[in-house]
């Protein structure tokens, strides 16, 4: 395999620059020449009574031109200032950033490469697919999706600003190379598939995990308040960064063209692309085409975007116009609270503000207007939508660290939001009880802080509980109606007493004031489920991976469970008939229907066969041979056997967790990465692997199971297992056993019969190669160790 160039282009900072002068030339040409042809029409109307065609069209012309140098050289300036403003606060959080050495080992062309670069055949998202501290995973899967294009294969590879170079030079942001991907075919002529590398730099990606930079303890101290801040700043500078890298370098993917890049600048400049964005969002079809587009890209929408749509979608559900100004306004505080605590726009953790957001609109979009005899008024919609945003307000979740059991029995720290604290909050503020009682601009006024100038004052920084207990006023019945139904959204809920003995008691007390008890009940299921399930509708199956495994890190769950944790977790809900009902609501978008499906397939019926073959068939191409070990414990073995033979790749198979996830670790570490580790049961994965793609399978056996003297049915289940192996190991492959057998020559002719009976023959090939490596000492087998090498029967 052989690489060959075929041109590099790149979003330059400096021909950005040429190009802001170039239209701030036009602008000031223009003014002239609007002056010069424009200031004697009218004069000359007066005098000779006609207008002069060619000066109007000519005034005209030039002031068009005035009007396009002038918003072209804005946006071109404005682009220029997002990607450096995140480079300076990049810098400012980690000075280091852009300056980090890396490398990373390419398995095509057998050699190393600058920057991080994932191309071995691991799932990006598995542990073993190491990146650096400073990476940020999730950031790189965004800039990845946001470049994608139809019937194009993209890589994105991060380097050091000095690589691309960023700081002089052409002062490139990001540089798209088309290299052309040469191999010899079997019948030995040369063929080829065009690949385009995208490099970025590394602040681009960054990891803005708050514990990379304070202590969990000093997050409310004033040094850990002003850090939180300058990550939300941060995180949001990197997303405006990222959507220039989008808009600059998705069309030279698209359309690999020399005048591709006049095309760029056009768009980029254009007024009535400009203007057309500011109208176009008032248009009737085009409010349908937004909500459509927010459908496919929920997970990606920027938190304004999702504000907006959920705005449109409840303006549309019958809620007033005042309570969307009051919704407007309670968006605006929640922002800004969780912008306080790290979790705003561009973070990665699970329960951060854009979550809260998307629970909000998919309720929005889940509750039919008739459904199961109740028919839902503007008013339901009202109260579901404000216990969506607000079920997960918990201002301490980022500074609040319990302590709860994991499944070994030992202590860990759990963060994240919790339910109680989140009403325990509203009672303290009242926020629900302001919502229903005070008018719009008086809810406004709510959450001033007249301590700091007008400026703070409309950022709604605080709450002014004060305010209600200056007034004479019943509590406001609604705001029991939030209390119920955000305990109805604790985790997991059927099996927690004091949510569930909670709501049962708001309940009734609201069946007591004259509410329908049924219909609420029926409204916190439907919030419940949005919650649960919004996470897989609203995003491609990799990406559902990615948060999911993000509230795992928050539950200090295992992520190697996530699969099978999320398939029990499904049962819980998915098959429930409430859910079923409103999947299959004619009013339920398609797009979430059918992501639902694939999402489902993917945890429920998706096993980890389907990443064991995907992983197998990658490294068939960028490996000399794949190797797989049955029962393997610690990774131990397998890790110097892998390291001993750098060229081949090594899969190891073991029904433990936690030796899986220690031989992770292991793996992790190898360089270059060739081995794997995977949970399972061979006896099920093995079958579901396609046929004749092993070269070698290794096995660690004790005597135990090779002696049916000590136990009968050790053997059947060996019998059993090299069965299934048989049709998977390629027809000049190998099975290779490490057993410690007392007496082997007394039990040969047994053990013989036996691998004949399934299909194998030892052989005592002296130039067969054995993967065991000499001086290992295992655990599992006393110092009698021998190699059986078995091949299939009739093979060469």
């Amino acid at each position: 395999m052989s690489y060959f160039g075929d041109g590099t282009k790149s979003f330059s900072l400096y021909y950005n620059d040429l190009a802001r002068w170039l239209f701030i030339t036009l602008t000031f040409s223009g003014l002239l020449a609007t002056g010069w042809f424009g200031i004697p029409l009218t004069p000359t109307y007066f005098i000779t009574n006609q207008v002069d065609t060619v000066a109007a069209i000519l005034t005209l012309m030039s002031a068009l031109g005035t009007i396009w140098g002038a918003m072209a050289y804005r946006e071109l300036t404005r682009s220029a200032e997002r990607v450096l403003s995140a480079k300076y606060k990049a810098k400012q959080l980690d000075p280091q950033i852009g300056d980090y050495q890396y490398r990373s080992y390419n398995p095509e062309t057998k050699q190393y490469e600058n920057g991080y670069l994932p191309l071995g055949p691991i799932d990006f998202w598995d542990k073993e697919t190491k990146a650096p501290s400073w990476l940020d995973k999730g950031k790189y899967w965004h800039i990845l999706l946001g470049l994608q294009s139809k019937d194009r294969e993209i890589i994105i590879q991060v380097v050091r600003d000095n690589e691309l170079p960023f700081s002089n030079g052409r002062r490139n942001v990001a540089v798209t190379i088309k290299e052309r991907i040469a191999f010899l075919s079997s019948q030995q002529s040369k063929r080829g598939y065009f690949r385009y590398r995208v490099k970025i730099p590394q602040w681009m990606v960054m990891n803005t995990e708050r514990s990379r930079y304070i202590d969990p303890r000093e997050f409310q101290s004033l040094e850990g308040q002003e850090i939180r801040a300058r990550i939300t700043d941060l995180n949001k500078a990197l997303v405006s960064a990222s959507e220039e890298v989008f808009e600059r370098e998705k069309p030279r993917i698209k359309y690999p063209h020399g005048i591709t890049i006049f095309g760029i600048y056009l768009n980029k400049s254009l007024p009535l692309r400009i203007i057309y964005e500011e109208v176009a969002r008032y248009l009737p079809r085009s409010k349908r085409n937004f909500i459509s587009d927010i459908n496919k890209n929920l997970a990606n929408a920027k938190d304004e975007e999702l504000i907006t749509a959920i705005i449109q979608v409840a303006t549309d559900r019958g809620i007033p116009p005042n309570s969307i100004r009051k919704i407007k306004t309670l968006t605006s505080f929640l922002r800004n609270a969780y912008d306080n605590q790290g979790l705003g726009e561009g973070s990665t953790e699970y329960h951060n503000f854009h979550h809260s957001l998307e629970v909000s609109y998919m309720v929005l979009q889940m509750l039919p207007r008739d459904f199961r005899g109740f028919v839902f008024t503007g008013n339901d919609y009202e109260l579901i939508l404000v216990s969506a945003l607000l079920h997960d307000y918990d201002p301490v979740q980022s500074t609040f660290v319990a302590t709860a059991v994991n499944d070994n029995g030992t202590p860990v720290s759990v963060i994240g939001p919790k339910v109680s604290r989140t009403i325990s909050e509203l009672k303290k503020t009242r926020i629900h009880e302001a919502y229903f009682i005070l008018n719009p601009s008086e809810f406004e006024e709510y959450f001033r802080d007249h301590a700091h100038s007008l400026k703070m004052q409309a950022e709604f920084s605080t709450t002014h509980p004060e305010y209600l207990q200056s007034r004479a006023y019943e509590r406001p019945k609604e705001s029991l109606v939030i209390e119920a139904l955000i305990w109805h959204t604790d985790f997991p809920y059927s099996a927690l007493k004091e949510p569930r003995n909670t709501f049962s008691s708001l309940l009734k007390d609201l069946s007591a004031e004259g509410y329908d008890s049924e219909k609420i009940s029926l409204l916190a299921e439907i919030l419940w489920l949005a919650d649960l399930s919004v996470t897989y509708m609203s995003s491609d199956p990799i990406r559902a991976w990615d948060r999911v495994t993000s509230l795992y890190d928050e539950l200090y769950l295992p992520k190697l469970e996530a699969v099978s944790r999320t398939d029990a977790f499904f049962a819980d809900f998915a098959e429930t008939k409430l859910f079923q009902e409103l999947l299959h609501s004619k009013t339920f978008p398609d797009v979430f229907k059918q992501r639902w499906n694939l999402i489902y397939q993917f945890f429920h019926e998706g096993n980890p066969s389907t990443q064991l073959n995907r992983t197998i068939a990658d490294a068939k191409k960028l490996f000399l041979k794949v190797n797989v070990q049955l029962a393997m414990l610690n990774g131990e073995m397998l890790e110097q056997v892998a390291i001993d033979n750098w060229a081949e790749y090594f899969i190891g198979i073991s029904q433990d967790q936690q030796e899986v996830l220690r031989a992770k670790n292991r793996f992790a570490m190898l360089d270059p990465p060739n081995a794997s580790a995977f949970w399972g049961s061979p006896q099920k994965l093995i079958p579901n692997l396609f046929d004749s793609v092993v070269d070698n399978f290794i096995i660690v056996l004790s005597r135990d199971i090779l002696d049916q003297r000590e136990d009968s049915t050790q053997i059947v289940s060996f019998k059993s297992l090299l069965s299934i192996m048989k049709p998977k190991v390629r027809h000049d492959g190998t099975v290779q056993i490490l057993t410690d057998i007392d007496d082997y020559g007394e039990h040969e002719s047994r053990i013989s019969h036996t691998l004949g009976e399934c299909g194998f023959k030892l052989v005592t090939d002296q130039n067969a190669k054995i993967y065991f490596p000499s001086i290992w000492k295992g655990s599992q087998l006393n110092n009698n160790k021998k190699v059986l090498l078995l091949k299939i029967k009739n093979a060469s």
